[in-house]
């Protein structure tokens, strides 16, 4: 292990999955929406329980939304004040369909006051031009399958509707008749005043009234909303653990936002860290661990507009941060929620021996046997080291403008992710216990460099690097010894994708030389690392030429020795160079026009394989300065498979529109 056997064991013992689940209920009781006042209350709460355990340094940050200015492409948002919503069925039948007051998932998050009685139309998706035809929808209320802050935008701001209502479809693999989408408008600035209400319809009373109007019947709502936009606060909690080194710090941060009861979404990542605390600041004062050579911050806060607060206002923070955990959904119950936990790796982009360090414990935790006397399900611990992807705050540190390493520890998927089923009764206290121990381990090593056994770190880097040239290698000479395209296509991108794996491993062990001290000794296995990576990357190639041989032969073609290759795999005269400060906001999409953002979110919904977002940061990262895009295209397909290259294309020209990339062609 990366750490003395006696450290492990104390943490081990220490740890309670019982009391990391008391805080995911203590969380999951507030309705904490972002820039709302239920979120301040979650975090007033958090404050107040790491002062019954710990001594860290607490201080709660309040930043004011209120719509107005920007950081980077993040724009401020209004504050949001719900008292009351119901939502009342007037005809065919007399049925209250929602109520904030016994369930505040049902009132669309950023709803305004209204006091209406309307028709319902359907409109299916509601999000292009053709769901609307022969429809009339001004001064109506629109009944949709698709997510409320898109339909609100087409529906109620550009065609005149009232209100918005929304019902999760039957997918096939499971039927929650009782089940409710958690929502959101997320007005825009600028659109205050044109900002209407919603409400989350549960899937059985969704589907009822569309069968009712499908069949012609007319469909009558009340709705009665008191809310309201303008001045609010973002609040951000931080407590400092300091170290004996005051100007390096390991951060854990965790989003408390979304409605209640939004238990592994994400009081459960907020829980986890409120438990690492305690454990750390016990095992501190019990003299079981020295105080860390390092400080560790642990951040609550508001998902993405929390963290570029934070980020952007407490810059003298974050240039003491050298690595970041986010810990965003860790505790469902497998066995109900259908989730595996999921390791994030940073971008390949920004290569950090943090991504082994996270690895590694967690290879230890799956290996440990559970502990039945402690409770939580008997299911075998499932986890995943996956590829970068952004969606949750960890990729504002990676994007290249930041440039920290940050990985996110994630469970999913969860078929109770963002609705009113994602409720306590789902957390696990096994798996709260081993997401709680990956914490305290993972940043223990991270803070107490003196204890980590750097040599066994570096054999672990150099080990991944050779598995990820032995899968470039498999997957390449599956293709040629298949025939599965012209082997002088595939053969050039076999040999550039190894190279691209030896250089992450070798840019790796040459990062761990910044992220911890290396004895002179330490150096020379380094650097023995190195040179054994350069013999497994010739061996590579070996076997690739000799793959690459068998597929000429098998089709009739005439072998090219490797000098005669162009491994330009496709051409383009375009180069683009970033013109963002900051991650890119994936709701900059609904800035374009109707058609175009229809695109998107359509793109977004029917391809998610294409991981288009995660792309888009990874041509962010690698153009401060001017690049050719097909250079970035391939680097993109090897990291995260391939994909068609107009499909890029086309989106940079996009966002050159609304000044993401500057384009130049040669």
């Amino acid at each position: 292990m990366l750490l003395p056997d006696e450290m492990v064991e104390a943490v081990v013992d220490t740890v309670s999955g019982i009391k990391a689940l008391d805080y995911v209920m203590g969380i999951s009781q507030f309705h904490r929406i972002q820039a709302s006042p239920g979120l301040m209350d979650s975090l007033k709460y958090v404050k107040t329980e790491i002062e019954k355990v710990s001594k860290a340094k607490t201080k709660l940050h309040e930043y004011v939304a209120k719509g107005e200015g920007a950081i980077g492409k993040w724009e401020n948002l209004y504050g949001w004040t719900p008292k009351t919503g119901k939502l009342e069925l007037v005809e065919p039948e007399k049925k209250t369909l929602a109520d904030f007051a016994s369930e505040p998932i049902s009132l669309v998050a950023f709803s305004t006051t209204a006091n209406v009685e309307a028709e319902v139309v359907s409109v299916g998706k509601g999000m292009l031009a053709e769901h609307y035809e022969g429809k009339e929808v001004k001064d109506k209320i629109v009944l949709t399958t698709s997510k409320a802050s898109a339909v609100h935008k087409v529906a109620c701001v550009e065609r005149g509707a009232i209100g918005v209502l929304t019902y999760v479809p039957p997918s096939g693999n499971e039927e929650i008749p009782t089940l409710r989408r958690y929502e959101g408008i997320w007005s825009e600035q600028g659109e205050k005043d044109a900002t209407t209400f919603g409400f989350a319809l549960t899937q059985a009373d969704g589907l009822k009234l569309k069968n009712w109007l499908d069949d012609g019947k007319a469909v009558k709502v009340k709705a009665k909303v008191k809310a309201s936009l303008g001045e609010g606060k973002q609040g951000v909690l931080s407590a400092l653990l300091e170290g004996k080194d005051k100007t390096k710090e390991v951060w854990l941060v965790a989003h408390i936002c979304h409605p209640h009861p939004g238990a592994n979404d994400n009081a459960s990542g907020s829980a986890a860290l409120v438990e690492t605390l305690r454990v750390l600041s016990q095992l501190i004062k019990e003299g079981k661990i020295e105080q860390p050579d390092y400080s560790i911050r642990f951040i609550w806060m508001p998902e993405w507009y929390g963290m570029i607060e934070y980020i952007d206002n407490e810059k003298d923070a974050l240039s003491r941060c050298k690595f970041v955990i986010n810990a965003d959904m860790v505790g469902a119950n497998p066995c109900l929620s259908g989730s595996i936990l999921n390791l994030f790796r940073t971008p390949f982009s920004l290569p950090s021996t943090l991504n082994n360090v996270a690895s590694h414990w967690l290879c230890i935790e799956g290996d440990r046997k559970h502990d039945p006397s402690k409770g939580g399900s008997l299911a075998p611990f499932r986890w995943q080291y996956r590829p970068y992807a952004p969606g949750s705050d960890h990729f504002m540190f990676t994007d290249s403008t930041v440039s920290i390493p940050a990985v996110m520890l994630n469970q999913y998927p969860d078929k109770f992710y963002h609705t009113s089923a994602d409720t306590p009764d789902k957390i696990d206290v096994g798996q709260m216990a081993r997401a709680s121990r990956f914490l305290v381990l993972a940043t223990l090593t991270l803070a107490h460099p003196r204890y980590t056994c750097k040599e066994r770190l570096l054999a672990i880097v150099r080990n991944e690097a050779v598995d990820l040239m032995q899968k470039v290698t498999i997957e390449g000479v599956t293709e040629l010894g298949r025939c599965l395209d012209n082997p002088e296509k595939v053969y050039p991108r076999l040999m550039k994708w190894l190279g691209y794996a030896k250089e992450l491993g070798i840019a790796t062990l040459e990062k761990a030389e910044e992220e911890w001290h290396l004895i002179s000794e330490q150096k020379e296995i380094n650097e023995a690392l190195k040179t054994s990576l350069e013999m497994i990357y010739t061996t590579e190639m070996v076997i690739a030429r000799k793959a690459y041989l068998g597929a000429c032969a098998e089709v009739g073609l005439e072998a090219k020795e490797d000098g005669q290759f162009d491994l330009k795999v496709f051409e383009s005269n375009i180069q683009i160079k970033r013109n963002l400060k900051y991650a890119l906001p994936p709701g900059i999409f609904s800035k374009f026009g109707p058609e175009k953002r229809a695109k998107y979110i359509l793109l977004f919904d029917d391809q998610p394989d294409l991981q288009i977002l995660r792309r888009i940061d990874e041509l962010l990262n690698l153009s401060n300065e001017w690049i050719r895009l097909d250079d970035v295209w391939d680097r993109s397909c090897f990291q995260f498979g391939k994909i068609d290259m107009s499909i890029l294309e086309d989106t940079v020209k996009d966002l050159e529109e609304l000044g993401v990339f500057k384009i130049k062609e040669e």
